[in-house]
């Protein structure tokens, strides 16, 4: 290459990173035109809304009701019913039935899965909910990360679920734990 044409794109992107910066600089500098105290910060670093040492909702027992065959071609889709039984914060026993469409990658060992169900309590009360997740088969076994989706209910306990989003993981030595996102 040019030893001329690599010096001036050198410069001419050293420049444009400075412009940049400046420019960073001094949005950082500029005052909320709402009160003109305090600066706005887009860089502005905010603590994780996650406490992961209180998920809402843990697996005490699951069963495997049943599993068929959706699609083989291209990729294997199959439709897997389970039902746990489970403790929920604040509310204590609970069962989740739950149903999830599972896409099998055929080159790798991951799984793709989409989950609907319901959560309901002894006294009948319930709550809907969707999930979008992640599956890895490995040495440890079969291991889901996900996201959930509740639904909005008319149920008294339940209520502080409705449209709530929550992360989730099962795995074998951590089953199903739900962690609510603020």
């Amino acid at each position: 290459m040019n030893k001329n044409l690599l010096t001036y794109t050198m410069m001419f992107f050293g420049l444009c990173l400075s412009i940049i910066c400046y420019d960073q600089a001094e949005i950082g500098r500029n005052l909320d035109v709402n009160d003109n105290t305090e600066p706005i910060s887009f860089l502005k670093t905010e603590t994780n809304s996650l406490n992961i040492s209180e998920p809402i909702y843990q697996t005490i027992n699951g069963s495997f009701i049943n599993t068929r065959e959706l699609s083989t071609s291209p990729t294997l889709v199959t439709e897997e019913i389970f039902l746990e039984e489970a403790i929920m914060k604040d509310i204590g026993n609970v069962t989740n039935n739950m149903t999830f469409i599972n896409t099998y990658d055929a080159q790798s060992t991951i799984i793709q899965g989409k989950g609907n169900g319901t959560i309901e309590t002894p006294d009948g009360q319930s709550i809907g909910w969707i999930s979008s997740d992640i599956g890895v088969i490995n040495e440890r076994g079969l291991v889901f990360h996900g996201i959930i989706l509740f639904n909005n209910t008319n149920s008294e306990k339940l209520a502080f679920l409705n449209g709530k989003l929550g992360i989730y993981k099962d795995a074998p030595e951590v089953h199903r734990t739900i962690w609510l996102l603020n």
